[in-house]
């Protein structure tokens, strides 16, 4: 969200036409600091765009703000990871064929965080995300997206993830992302 954030690209987040659910960890992550870079960019989006994008409240956070409040803790590792995850395994309205799309620039960190079910997300690196909405002719370019993200102060992560999964699952995602809503 940051590096989309910082290239005023957020909405392509909604270019699938698919709901976005965000968990309240990764929000916090990324607005819980007012003056780091695209905080008030993410919040704005997300207030916007109320009925496609959809915050869901999660333990992991629930637990950390109690850690916080305690004085016991001030970071957690992998607090979004964790979150989504969760998310995902509770999610009781996906048919037993449906998946997420997860977009996180670690799925390492997805995959050590305990999913019980991997085979209900496949991860998508912002990269993953711009590139193949690019193939799809929905934006222009992704470097271009890169380039204003740099412009605006980030350096973004050039990881991927999606040519690791399978083919059926990589067909998937493009049909999703060429789909013309």
């Amino acid at each position: 969200m940051i590096t989309l954030a910082a290239a005023d690209s957020l909405d392509y987040l909604l270019y699938p036409g698919l709901p976005v659910v965000l968990p309240d960890a990764v929000l916090f992550e990324a607005t819980n600091d007012a003056s780091r870079l695209g905080a008030q960019a993410v919040l704005e989006w997300v207030q916007k765009h109320e009925g496609p994008v959809r915050t869901v409240s999660t333990h992991a956070l629930f637990d950390h703000l109690q850690l916080l409040s305690a004085g016991q803790e001030s970071r957690q590792k992998n607090l979004g990871e964790r979150a989504a995850i969760e998310v995902i395994n509770e999610a009781t309205e996906l048919a037993p064929n449906e998946r997420v799309l997860l977009l996180s620039e670690d799925d390492r960190a997805l995959r050590a965080g305990g999913a019980t079910a991997f085979d209900r997300f496949i991860p998508l690196t912002t990269l993953d995300f711009l590139t193949e909405l690019e193939v799809a002719r929905r934006i222009n370019s992704a470097e271009e997206v890169y380039q204003r993200a740099a412009d605006g102060g980030r350096l973004a992560s050039r990881r991927e993830a999606l040519r690791s999964q399978t083919e059926a699952a990589i067909a998937a995602v493009q049909a999703i992302l060429q789909k013309q809503q």
